[in-house]
Parts: structure tokens; C-alpha cells; sequence
């Protein structure tokens, strides 16, 4: 009788521990979630900044272009 109140004091303990690992894995996940989304959000403006950047680069270059020859 002792042994099996033994075992089921280490079921409890070791599903405790289960339980408490998946709370841990579950709150890295969501936190993982959290920076994927924000570090997308950073990607997703630099390269509107960089094309934006581009566009200008290339309408300037035009620009001086067309004012050089039309001189």
C-alpha cells in the first residue's frame, strides 16, 4: 500500500512538472510569435525605405540626365 501511494506521489509530482514545462514552452512560443512579428514589421519598412530610396536615386538620375542634354 505505501508503494503505490509512493508511485502516485511521483505521478503527481512528475505531471506537475509537465504541466509547468508546457506553461514554459507556451510563453516562449507566444514570445518568439511576438518578435517574429515585430522584427517582420522592421523588415517590411526598411525595404519600402529602400526602394523608396532607389525610385528617388533613379528619378534624379534621370532628372540630371535629361537637364545635361537639353543643354
Amino acid at each position: 500500500m505505501e508503494e503505490s501511494k509512493d508511485i502516485l506521489l511521483t505521478l503527481g509530482r512528475l505531471e506537475g512538472k509537465v504541466e509547468s514545462l508546457i506553461t514554459m514552452q507556451r510563453s516562449a512560443q507566444e514570445h518568439i510569435e511576438s518578435l517574429d512579428r515585430r522584427i517582420r514589421t522592421l523588415e517590411m519598412g526598411r525595404s519600402a525605405l529602400i526602394g523608396a530610396a532607389a525610385a528617388m536615386g533613379a528619378a534624379t538620375s534621370f532628372l540630371v540626365t535629361w537637364l545635361t542634354k537639353s543643354k
